[in-house]
Order: C-alpha cells, then sequence, then structure tokens
C-alpha cells in the first residue's frame, strides 16, 4: 500500500491560501494544527488559573486561639474578639492593599457601656482586608443582647458588617429581629449599637403577640 505524499508548504505561505482550493488532506492537516494550538493555548490559561487561584487559597501565615481586647481610656473594655483560627492572605508576592485575613467563627462582644448589657456577635467566618475597620462577616450571622428589663434581643441575618471602632454594624440582607413576644422581618439594617439605635431600612413587617 502506497503512503500519502503532502508536499511540503512553507507556514509563512499558508495566509494567502483559499481554502476552497485545498485538497482534502490538506484540509485535514491545518485543522489538527489549529485544534491542537487551541487546546494547548487553552490548557496553558487553565494551568495559570489554577495556579493563581492556588496561591490565594494558601494561607501565608496562622494564628491559632486567638483573644483580642481593647479598652477604653477609663480602663473599660470596649469590645472582645475570639476565633479558634485566624489565616492571614497575602495575595501579590509582596504585601498589599490586596491582602486579607479570615476569621473562623468568631465571637465578638462590644461593650456600649460598662452599666448596660454588651452585645455578642457570631458568624461562620469573618473577614477583615487590610488598612480596613470594617469586618465582613458571613454565614448565619447573630447578635444577642440580654437585659432584665427587655429579655434576649436577638438579631440574624446572612451578611453583615460589623465596625467595632464605631460601635456600628449595617447590612442590605434580609434580617429577622426576635424580642420576648414580637419578631420583625426587614430588608436592610443600621445599627448604632453605642446610641441604642437599630434603623430597619425596607419591607419592614412585624408580629406580636400579646401576654395572655
Amino acid at each position: 500500500m502506497s503512503k500519502l505524499q503532502l508536499p511540503k508548504v512553507d507556514s509563512a505561505d499558508l495566509e494567502n491560501i483559499n481554502p476552497r482550493f485545498l485538497p482534502l488532506p490538506w484540509l485535514v492537516v491545518i485543522v489538527l494544527l489549529v485544534v491542537f494550538a487551541t487546546f494547548k493555548y487553552s490548557n496553558k490559561e487553565d494551568l495559570v488559573s489554577q495556579q493563581q487561584t492556588e496561591a490565594k487559597v494558601f494561607p501565608q501565615s496562622y494564628i491559632t486561639d486567638v483573644e483580642m481586647r481593647q479598652y477604653d481610656a477609663s480602663g473599660n473594655i470596649h469590645y472582645q474578639m475570639n476565633t479558634p483560627l485566624i489565616r492571614r492572605f497575602q495575595v501579590k508576592d509582596s504585601p498589599s492593599d490586596k491582602d486579607y485575613s479570615l476569621f473562623e467563627t468568631p465571637v465578638f462582644m462590644v461593650v456600649t457601656n460598662p452599666q448596660r448589657p454588651g452585645w455578642f456577635i457570631t458568624s461562620q467566618e469573618g473577614r477583615l482586608d487590610t488598612n480596613d475597620t470594617w469586618f465582613t462577616l458571613t454565614q448565619e450571622v447573630l447578635a444577642r443582647q440580654t437585659s432584665e428589663k427587655q429579655g434576649e434581643t436577638t438579631i440574624s441575618t446572612s451578611d453583615l458588617r460589623l465596625n467595632l471602632q464605631d460601635q456600628f454594624a449595617q447590612t442590605n440582607k434580609a434580617v429577622t429581629m426576635r424580642a420576648a413576644k414580637s419578631q420583625i422581618t426587614a430588608q436592610g439594617m443600621r445599627a448604632d449599637m453605642k446610641r441604642e439605635r437599630i434603623e430597619l431600612l425596607s419591607n419592614v413587617k412585624g408580629t406580636y403577640e400579646p401576654k395572655p
């Protein structure tokens, strides 16, 4: 059986060839070359993307069993934060303002006044960007305050921004507020814990169960 012999063609002349007048074997060769080049380039892009993702996933450093406290000028506790794990991520080769830290199941205690009960705020994960004073709390966020007169008040949402310095919290997600015999739902909230003011932004609906 005789083998098919293909004529040699300079790659620089390929652009000037009209595909309509090419023999079928040459069309097959060109198609295979294009497919191979596309596949190789695609694999290279995927490899680079995977390496970048792995670089971001792997933390630059980490700290375990963390307890952090800050006191005011009078020596009273301003806030406290506990977490079993903090992972520090460095996005670039050197430190930059794109770096961030992730906090595992953080617990915050915010004390607005030594004479009043503080707020306890928990979530599954917290994030703090470099040079930022706002924590971003996600997954099962719960804020809770208990007093002798009002009983327990809880606020739950899926995403909350928390400023510990100003003792301020806000979200644009759905919020559910529960007290002794009432429940209020809303879309979005701003909470000034220092002044004990909570503003529900829109779609506010509430139910109240009076005493028997």
